[in-house]
């Protein structure tokens, strides 16, 4: 009797192991299906500001970003020159206690047109209007436009250069038979400082403190 129980007990225990075997191979099969099945986290991308990879078009925003202090102005050259069209910003400056800008663009053919500007340089808010000009004006502006390698951002950049400062007038002028541009820089302490660089090689000419009351 002894020896026909044991064989028995060991089919019971052997039928009782194999679910359990059956079970922990499936279990095995279904982690590796399960890892097959998971994606790999994707790589997030770098982030990008607003500001990056921004490029101007046009001559009042090529040459070195604006400095502190000459956001507004060189907002306002550009507003004037594509409410123009096409052209080149000879003349800009403060106007009405500095709310608004009073900008001049020389279009190809030798002609001024005047646009004015809210203060944040933003917004047109008179103009384009044609000035009168006859042939010795449209002469005297394309040699100004012609020998003027700086753009008026340029100029800015090297007058505030020369005294750190906000650019309040700036425009293209004749000095002694050189193109230069002219303009006035407002310190931090008030003072204006009267600035003229050549136009060409942005070399400061003359930089004069303003004594008028």
């Amino acid at each position: 009797m002894q020896t026909t129980k044991k064989p028995t007990a060991r089919r019971i225990a052997l039928l009782t192991a194999l679910p359990l075997v059956g079970a922990l191979a499936l279990a095995g099969c279904a982690t590796d299906d399960d890892r097959d099945d998971v994606a790999a986290p994707a790589a997030s991308a770098p982030s990008v500001s607003a500001t990056e990879g921004a490029t101007g078009g046009d001559d009042t925003t090529t040459g070195p970003a604006a400095a502190p202090g000459e956001d507004a102005l060189v907002a306002a050259a550009t507003t004037a020159r594509k409410a123009v069209g096409t052209g080149t910003v000879t003349s800009i400056e403060q106007e009405a206690g500095g709310t608004s800008w009073e900008v001049l663009v020389v279009t190809d053919g030798g002609d001024e047109q005047e646009v004015h500007v809210d203060a944040d340089g933003e917004r047109t808010t008179a103009g384009p209007t044609k000035e009168t000009s006859d042939a010795d004006d449209v002469a005297e502006n394309e040699r100004f436009v012609d020998a003027a390698d700086l753009s008026v951002t340029q100029a800015a950049s090297a007058l505030t250069k020369a005294v750190p400062g906000t650019v309040t007038e700036l425009a293209l002028d004749d000095h002694a038979g050189t193109v230069v541009w002219e303009g006035d820089v407002l310190d931090g302490s008030g003072t204006t400082h009267g600035i003229r660089i050549d136009a060409g090689s942005g070399k400061v000419l003359t930089n004069t403190v303003d004594t008028d009351d």
